[in-house]
């Protein structure tokens, strides 16, 4: 009888664990959106010139997922201490190079804090096509994340709540 206990205990959690996709990092311990899929360098290709007239994921990177007609992605950095900005002078940095591409619009642009974890999140656009990007604030070895979320402009809402419940289960790690 504990053997079948232990066999349906051990089929079970690998059911949620299959079902709930865990990025790799070395900075952060969170969980994509349910629902969300892996995706290969070639499927990234695929997709972004099938769907997009432009990207700015790269394929390179190892955490790119796809979720009902979004692209997300995320990766670590680490910077030199005499390199580190704060959040608030990211923001500005981005608002002034923005300003200079009368084709892009920015829609948003706020600091925001979840899981105490404060975030530059900005989202623009070029015409249908939309980016939400973030990054977190420095961890104490000098490292955060960055990512962004590709999307059609209809899909902002979904973009949004992408955004938030990955944010939701973003934590440094010690």
């Amino acid at each position: 009888m504990k053997k079948i206990v232990f066999l349906i205990a051990g089929l079970s959690l690998r059911l949620i664990v299959m079902g709930q996709q865990i990025p790799s990092s070395d900075v952060v311990d969170a969980s994509m959106p349910n629902g969300a899929k892996l995706m290969t360098k070639e499927q990234v290709i695929d997709y972004t010139k099938r769907n997009y007239k432009r990207s700015e994921i790269s394929p390179e990177r190892k955490n790119i997922y796809q979720l009902d007609g979004l692209i997300i992605s995320f990766w670590d950095l680490s910077v030199n201490p005499g390199f580190k900005k704060s959040l608030q002078a990211s923001r500005a940095e981005m608002q002034e190079l923005f300003s200079w591409n009368k084709e892009i619009v920015v829609n948003l642009s706020k600091i925001i804090t979840v899981n105490n974890i404060q975030y530059l999140v900005y989202e623009y656009q070029k015409n249908d096509e939309a980016f939400l990007r973030f990054q977190s604030e420095f961890n104490k070895n000098d490292k955060n994340i960055c990512g962004i979320i590709q999307f059609k402009k209809g899909d902002e809402d979904k973009a949004q709540a992408a955004l938030q419940t990955f944010l939701g289960s973003v934590h440094f790690k010690e």
